[in-house]
């Protein structure tokens, strides 16, 4: 080898070593830790959602909102704070903007610490997760309803409604770590409150979906039982029996399922 290979050699070794310990000073897998986190709270975070949800809605609307903000901020009353709350989340929701309507409900959550307040953020954000065009407001929304009912869950335990809602959401939207968390959930309050027809009817649908046919109409059998006139119940019954080839019986619980309030 020559001088001037050596010298090359040496050059480009120590540019290497300058390189990694002068100018990266993390490993590789922390930095592509925290790339990705930031990525994920930058596509979370509410202000973001804002901006872009402002400038989905009409000059109209977009003062209206401006107009309630401002109230917002200025208002020392928690009466008043409260009714302005409902007016923003029910503005945004009728822009089918979730997950600014859930933020807004949320924030009743937590001025009136009521379990009810944090029940309809949860499924004002539930809402989100199936009716946003953009997939960030998609995980914001699942990760805000869960947030949200689980807030209800530990101010009104005995309420089954906020449990049964979680576990909708997750049964829907599976993670990928746990996809049956949510059937796990259903059936543990099946087995707690065996004649809970919403938690009844909710496995058979789930059941249907997966073409567990008998599955599914042994389940609505037993909550037609406890609630003949069920609507729910009985809409489900009628797809079914169609499924199964019962025609007759379909049109049976397909008529009812029409008359049924």
């Amino acid at each position: 080898m020559t001088k001037s290979q050596i010298i090359t050699i040496a050059g480009f070794s120590a540019l290497f070593l300058i390189l990694l310990f002068g100018f990266r000073t993390k490993p590789k897998e922390l930095l592509e830790q925290e790339r990705t986190r930031s990525l994920n709270l930058s596509a979370t975070d509410i202000s973001i959602i804002r901006d872009e949800a402002m400038q989905a809605v009409d000059g109209s609307t977009r003062s209206n909102i401006q107009i309630l903000q401002s109230q917002l901020e200025n208002n020392q009353d928690s009466i008043a704070e409260i009714e302005i709350l409902k007016n923003l989340s029910s503005t945004w929701y009728n822009q089918d903007q979730y997950a600014m309507a859930g933020h807004y409900a949320e924030q009743i959550g937590q001025v009136t610490e009521s379990a009810q307040a944090w029940g309809i953020a949860g499924t004002t954000y539930a809402i989100g997760i199936k009716r946003s065009t953009e997939d960030k407001q998609k995980l914001y929304c699942k990760e805000k309803a869960l947030e949200s009912l689980e807030n209800a869950i530990s101010l009104d335990p005995d309420n089954l409604d906020y449990q049964i809602n979680r576990a909708v959401i997750f049964a829907e939207h599976p993670d990928s770590e746990n996809p049956m968390r949510g059937i796990q959930i259903l059936l543990k309050l099946n087995k707690n409150f065996p004649k809970n027809v919403p938690v009844i009817n909710n496995l058979a649908k789930f059941a249907l979906q997966t073409n567990q046919l008998d599955k599914a109409s042994e389940r609505l059998q037993s909550a037609l039982a406890l609630e003949p006139n069920n609507k729910t119940t009985v809409c489900l019954m009628a797809e079914a029996m169609s499924r199964q080839g019962q025609m007759a019986q379909a049109e049976e619980f397909r008529i009812k399922c029409e008359q049924l309030k």
